[in-house]
């Protein structure tokens, strides 16, 4: 009896040991591999799948992309920039902050061994880098904007063997195919059956047309610097007779140059693929057009037909400045509350308003309490080349001057400032003060209509009652989105 049960317990604990070994294997099997313009980066903490998502560290990534990373520990806040951006983050926190303007994080900042984790998707989306996810190798690559889009300067392309773009993908989203990297998956796809022959590529009015026969699933994408789109066709070859000719095994590639098109330059085809080779086509622009795919199997026709991009004039630029903040609190009211306070809360208010109409693009001087100087709020709005800027403010001076005004600089504005202050005025219900030209700086420096607008008095014991109830900021903001849909004709 001892025996048997010595055995049992042996038994037990070989079983026990075993799902212990399978269950770390299954657990070492999903770390996240990070790999960088075709570069396998090593962090002491590796990325990480939480909740569906991939964390990786944010001074690894952040670092190699030459960006300047620094971590406030009193804070709990970890800023990444460099000369153009700034993204600030706080341990825990969903919401960040990329030039000042609120950003939603999928999961927070994520504190692991003294580094820092973010979503993988968020950088993607914060830094501009292409971030694409291999399900079956369980990679993350990410390939830098500046950089050739395969890291290694050549000019050429190497998505795999049947990659199509899917973007950032999520680790448990979907199985997904294995591609959309730029850099061969670590576990290389098996051959396949050959489905599909190509015998020609030609160019038509606006189109790029392949010809051939039997089966095909091609995957194509659009790439930056320089601009091309790129076709994929797995499970095919080139017929024998594949016109325009070439010989595959003296020539890397064959091309179609094209002069009458205003984008398209030439047609570039090759064999692509690692452990297994299919055609490639690089359709090369020398400016970004849309494009639409027509594939008829009937005729054995697949159509590429390049479109123009629609002006974007339909889409409105609107600035909106709080003023003051951070440092700067403007003028303290009766109560003892800070001006910069009122301005944030009706410039969000405003945005809140506004930001349902895809016509519009919101851009926020300030969205949280800091300060940026006078020139940094109206170069932002000449460097984005603003339709319109809206600066709010309250006033102060004596305890017996109360009333709304609004103020403008250039002779353009003065339209502006006219149809705002009639809003504003039947809005506050206080008294008129009209409409005034001074000399301000981000009315005058700005090259777009611009007003600011002073809601009414903190000094004032008639005013500032009503100043900080939601009642009275949320007409002043109905007010101002009012003016800016008439201003720009949207009503």
């Amino acid at each position: 009896m001892k025996k048997w049960l010595s055995l049992l317990f042996v038994v037990a604990s070989m079983l026990f040991l075993s799902a212990g070994i399978v269950n770390a294997a299954k657990s070492e099997a999903m770390i996240p591999k990070l790999i960088l313009d075709g570069k396998a980066l090593q962090p002491k903490v590796p990325p990480i799948v939480m909740d569906k998502s991939v964390m990786i560290p944010v001074r690894i990534a952040t670092e190699s992309l030459g960006y300047k990373v620094d971590y406030d520990n009193n804070k709990k806040q970890v800023t990444v920039s460099n000369s153009k951006k700034k993204l600030v983050m706080t341990l825990d926190k969903p919401t960040a902050y990329l030039d000042s303007m609120p950003q939603q994080m999928v999961l927070p900042p994520t504190l692991k061994s003294n580094n820092i984790l973010i979503p993988l998707r968020f950088l993607g989306d914060s830094l501009g880098v292409q971030v694409f996810w291999d399900n079956q190798s369980k990679s993350a690559f990410l390939f830098s904007s500046d950089d050739n889009e395969d890291g290694n300067n050549d000019g050429s392309d190497t998505t795999p063997p049947d990659g199509g773009l899917i973007g950032i993908v999520d680790p448990e989203e979907g199985e997904g195919n294995g591609d959309g990297s730029e850099v061969p998956p670590v576990t290389p796809n098996p051959p396949v059956d050959v489905t599909g022959t190509l015998y020609e590529v030609r160019y038509e009015t606006d189109s790029v047309v392949l010809k051939y026969d039997g089966l095909i699933a091609p995957s194509h994408f659009k790439l930056d610097n320089p601009q091309r789109i790129v076709i994929d066709i797995p499970n095919t070859k080139y017929a024998d007779t594949f016109l325009p000719l070439v010989d595959f095994t003296t020539m890397k590639e064959g091309s179609l140059l094209v002069t009458e098109h205003e984008a398209l330059k030439s047609v570039r085809y090759s064999m692509f693929g690692d452990a297994v080779k299919s055609p490639r086509f690089v359709l090369d622009l020398n400016q970004a057009w849309d494009y639409e795919v027509l594939n008829d199997p009937t005729i054995g026709e697949l159509r590429f037909i390049l479109k123009k991009p629609l002006p974007d004039k339909s889409l409105f630029t609107v600035v909106l400045d709080a003023g003051h903040g951070g440092s700067d609190p403007g003028a303290i009211s009766i109560s003892k509350k800070a001006e910069k306070t009122f301005n944030l809360s009706v410039i969000l208010k405003v945005q809140a308003i506004l930001a349902i109409d895809e016509r519009l693009k919101l851009v926020l001087t300030r969205s949280g309490d800091s300060f940026p100087s006078l020139s940094d709020r109206y170069n932002l709005a000449n460097s984005i080349q603003a339709d319109l800027f809206v600066s709010v403010h309250a006033n102060s001076f004596t305890s017996s001057t109360n009333g709304t005004e609004t103020y403008y600089t250039r002779a353009d504005s003065k339209a502006f400032a006219d149809l705002m202050h009639s809003l504003l005025v039947q809005a506050t219900g206080l008294k008129d003060n009209g409409v005034r030209q001074r000399s301000f700086a981000v009315t005058r420096e700005t090259k777009m209509p611009a007003v600011l607008i002073e809601a009414g008095y903190l000094s004032s014991k008639i005013d500032e009652p009503q100043m900080w109830t939601d009642d009275f900021q949320n007409r002043v903001a109905q007010a101002i989105a009012t003016g800016i849909m008439q201003q720009l004709k949207l009503t």
